[in-house]
């Protein structure tokens, strides 16, 4: 809570708010618009897929109706302040050390693009009121799977009950929180990732018993369908004709840039160093590993801030993160003063990563041009230049390059403790 509290005030007393279409951004002209037309008791009329997102809206315009910036700010406020307690909450479910749950939460509410600091200067958004929900599905799946994986599986009625009255209300807000709904069936672990075909046929059959576990989805589903039937699109927009766009347009350097500025360079580290650890735990969890794979496809997929879409992932990154972490330090690797250099290191990595000296610019921002050092070097700096698919050639290049380097490093360093700790004699 202190560290919500501290990251919440100086967001909101440094920040500077984007001053692009009068605070209203790109994306958030089209929000805003429909909370003017909810206020006025209007039919939503604006372009798709934002037009589809009438739970932000509809929050902002019933709490602010003559300022619907300010009703952005309010719901986008609180619901950021929720998200890393409820975080928090999410990886006390997995065994980790209060410290690095602490941790990880820290991480999660310090991340520029992030909610929590990114809501002060972009409010007219529909992704801080997806946080809460989003973070709710993940309990619920936990929830979940220890109901179907006791002696009797099945899920209660209640249980049920809330995850199809969560999809009716959360689908509304944001269509990526039907993902959630979609892992569900999966939490009984039904894919082999070995091919046995009597094995696979028993599999099926298990599955057929829960088909109930497909009924939030097909809620979540029927709720995007009533509001796409209601509200009016002033474009051709298609998901499916976007994913093909992008699928052929994003590269692979600037997906990786921007999975590496989603998650800062000490996380990418120690999931590579624990990388066959958590490929094991995905493989025993399969509804995370589902999820993971659909916020990968969002990332590719999705659109072009690609730091943000895969930044929905950010809680099973943390997770493994942390998991990588703990077992470095059972091992006796982060003891002594290499591994505290070592540790710094990290910590200075993602501290640059996560721009946690620096504001966000405005746009286009005063600065002509600000180099990189993992991220742009300045507040005042080229906006665009601080996204993987926006950024300047050179600026992406060289930025790019040096995550290479410090993750590459960190791997290295890691695995040099931990060999040496092996090697060493027991006392």
């Amino acid at each position: 809570m202190l560290i919500v509290a501290l990251t919440s005030w100086l967001a909101w007393t440094r920040q500077e708010p984007i001053s692009l279409n009068g605070g209203r951004g790109w994306d958030g002209v089209e929000y805003a618009r429909v909370a003017e037309q909810l206020a006025a008791g209007k039919r939503p009329r604006a372009e798709a897929p934002f037009v589809y997102r009438v739970g932000a809206p509809a929050l902002a315009a019933w709490l602010s109706p003559g300022d619907p910036l300010r009703g952005f700010r309010l719901v986008g406020g609180v619901a950021a302040a929720l998200a890393p307690l409820l975080l928090f909450a999410w990886l006390g479910r997995f065994g980790l050390r209060s410290s690095t749950r602490l941790l990880a939460a820290a991480l999660f509410a310090t991340q520029w693009h992030a909610p929590l600091r990114l809501t002060p200067f972009y409010p007219a958004h529909a992704d801080p009121l997806m946080w809460p929900l989003w973070l709710g599905g993940l309990l619920l799946l936990e929830r979940s799977r220890r109901a179907m994986a006791g002696p009797s599986p099945r899920l209660s009625p209640g249980l049920l009950a809330a995850w199809c009255a969560g999809a009716l209300a959360a689908t509304p807000c944001r269509e990526a929180l039907l993902l959630p709904a979609l892992a569900l069936p999966f939490v009984t672990s039904p894919l082999l990732l070995a091919w046995a075909p009597r094995a696979a046929w028993a599999s099926f059959a298990r599955q057929r018993r829960h088909a109930r576990l497909a009924l939030p989805a097909l809620a979540g589903l029927l709720a995007f369908a009533l509001v796409r039937a209601w509200v009016e699109p002033t474009n051709s927009y298609g998901f499916l004709k976007t994913a093909l766009v992008w699928a052929w347009t994003k590269s692979d350097p600037a997906f990786l840039h921007g999975l590496a500025q989603a998650v800062g360079p000490a996380v990418l580290a120690l999931l590579l160093l624990g990388w066959r650890e958590a490929g094991a735990f995905l493989a025993r969890r399969q509804e995370l590993m589902v999820l993971l794979v659909g916020v990968l496809a969002a990332g590719w997929l999705g659109g072009s801030d690609t730091e943000r879409l895969l930044y929905w992932g950010a809680p099973v990154f943390l997770l493994l993160a942390g998991q990588a972490l703990e077992r470095l330090g059972e091992t006796g690797a982060l003891r002594g003063g290499s591994a505290a250099a070592f540790l710094a290191f990290l910590a200075l990595a993602q501290a640059l990563s996560q721009r946690m000296w620096w504001t966000i610019p405005d746009h286009p921002g005063t600065e002509d041009l600000a180099w990189p050092l993992l991220t742009p070097l300045s507040d005042a700096g080229r906006y665009l230049d601080l996204w993987s698919q926006h950024a300047r050639p050179e600026v992406a290049v060289l930025s790019l390059a040096q995550y290479v380097v410090v993750v590459g490093a960190a791997w290295w360093w890691g695995g040099r403790l931990r060999r040496v700790t092996r090697t060493l004699p027991a006392t």
